[in-house]
């Protein structure tokens, strides 16, 4: 893939982040995302129950908040080298990460994110997109387990209109 085309047409700033999906997923599901990125990446997570900054995600806690025991929850900063992987755990049916795409400056960046996405589709069995922000219709990317996907036809300029910086 043309690392200018993917610039143009998928990492593009147009003042929105992208975000990353996984439909009707379970507890389950979060556990083993949980358990993934806890091993191979760094994180910076706050935990509000504990009121302290954790370098590993504690899903009981995130539970206890779907659970409705406390209002306590954050994002979850997850690290692909460089590249900044922000994860919320707003519901238990969705998994929703997104980034920044002034972050991804090459085609190796690409890639990473690329690896990324294929471990999440086989971990859990799933597929995954990539949309911009708050438009899940718009698929950009989609990886459905060593099955990648990359749309390049859609018009950046045709996205709903964002703050332009």
């Amino acid at each position: 893939m043309n690392w200018n085309q993917l610039k143009n047409k998928i990492y593009l700033w147009d003042g929105g982040w992208l975000d990353i999906y996984v439909h009707d997923i379970s507890r389950e599901d979060w556990e083993a995302w949980v358990r993934y990125v806890n091993q191979n990446f760094r994180i910076e997570w706050y935990n509000g129950k504990a009121e302290k900054d954790e370098n590993k995600i504690d899903i009981n806690v995130i539970r206890e908040f779907w659970d409705g025991n406390h209002d306590l929850t954050s994002t979850a900063k997850v690290y692909i080298d460089n590249i900044q992987v922000n994860a919320h755990f707003f519901d238990d049916t969705e998994l929703e990460n997104d980034i920044d795409p002034r972050e991804f400056k090459n085609i190796e960046d690409h890639n990473k994110l690329i690896e990324y996405l294929k471990e999440l589709s086989l971990r859990l069995e799933k597929e995954v997109t990539v949309t911009p922000e708050n438009c899940p219709e718009i698929v950009l990317m989609k990886v459905n387990g060593e099955s990648i996907e990359i749309r390049t036809d859609s018009d950046p300029e045709k996205w709903p209109l964002r703050i332009k910086k």
